[in-house]
């Protein structure tokens, strides 16, 4: 698709408001442009775009800094001037970023099967969070949502999501914890990559790291299916080595020597990891 069509379409998107097509069109150029060709080819067309409001309104300034943020490292000074204010208009329109935006845009990402689209997602969302000592309860419930959908669970890339509740736990409200743990439960067997696997019982072993968190840990790894149990005892490891109850600690690690004689080699081998790193 050449310089012209793709300008084309976006101004298409734009004067009629199609906000799914304007994705395609950033998501097209990220996937098979480098960032040094976009900048040269597109920069200044999409540095015009940020004086239109409906662009913005559409969550151009999302996918303008999608596209560009990174560059800015690797220009020349007097480079870095000419995008700097680009940057700062995207920025300004980001942080005022109607969430519906970011919430269609998911639905697209999932229906896409593209684990890019997954991840600029979640990152919007983690961006939206910066310097938050709060969870939104908007992205949270969001998030919340989408554990229930078994087409999310199954989707490329939901593991990303994941990982913006991990990255923010800290600041989760008692209640979204609460209301978080047991779809930690119920939503894992249901994850289709080992990815999504690994943060859930990081998050149960290193975040909540209490005793329902550990109880979740026993019950899951009675499931039957090998590799999702083979990502358990990296939950019980973190209990057993970082936990200042020393009573449930011990509990993690005798689950872990349990483990050693699951009837699977995959199994196994990560509890052997798990316990040499206890060890160290």
């Amino acid at each position: 698709m050449n310089l012209e069509i793709i300008k084309s379409n976006i101004n298409e998107a734009i004067a009629s408001c199609d906000a799914k097509l304007l994705r395609k069109c950033f998501y097209f150029l990220k996937t098979v442009l480098p960032i040094t060709q976009i900048y040269a080819d597109y920069f200044d067309f999409f540095a015009e775009l940020l004086n239109q409001e409906k662009f913005l309104e559409l969550g151009g300034g999302w996918y303008f800094l999608m596209l560009l943020q990174e560059m800015v490292l690797n220009l020349s000074a007097d480079e870095q001037q000419r995008l700097l204010p680009a940057l700062q208009i995207a920025n300004e329109a980001f942080d005022n970023i109607n969430p519906k935006i970011i919430e269609e845009a998911i639905e697209q990402a999932i229906a896409s099967g593209e684990e890019m689209q997954m991840q600029e997602c979640a990152n919007a969302i983690l961006a939206t969070m910066s310097m938050k000592n709060y969870f939104p309860e908007y992205y949270f419930e969001l998030i919340i949502t989408l554990l229930k959908r078994e087409k999310f669970l199954a989707s490329n890339g939901s593991w990303h999501f994941l990982k913006v509740i991990e990255f923010n736990f800290q600041v989760l409200s008692d209640a979204q914890k609460d209301n978080l743990l047991p779809l930690l439960e119920t939503s894992y067997s249901a994850f289709t990559d080992w990815m999504s696997w690994f943060v859930i019982s990081e998050i149960l072993g290193q975040c909540f790291a209490d005793e329902r968190a550990f109880e979740i840990l026993c019950s899951l790894k009675s499931l039957a299916a090998e590799e999702p149990r083979s990502l358990i005892p990296h939950g019980f490891e973190h209990i057993a080595r970082e936990s200042r109850n020393e009573d449930l600690a011990r509990k993690a690690y005798a689950e872990l020597l349990q483990m050693r004689d699951d009837v699977s080699p995959q199994v196994r081998d990560e509890v052997q990891i798990s316990l040499a790193q206890i060890s160290n």
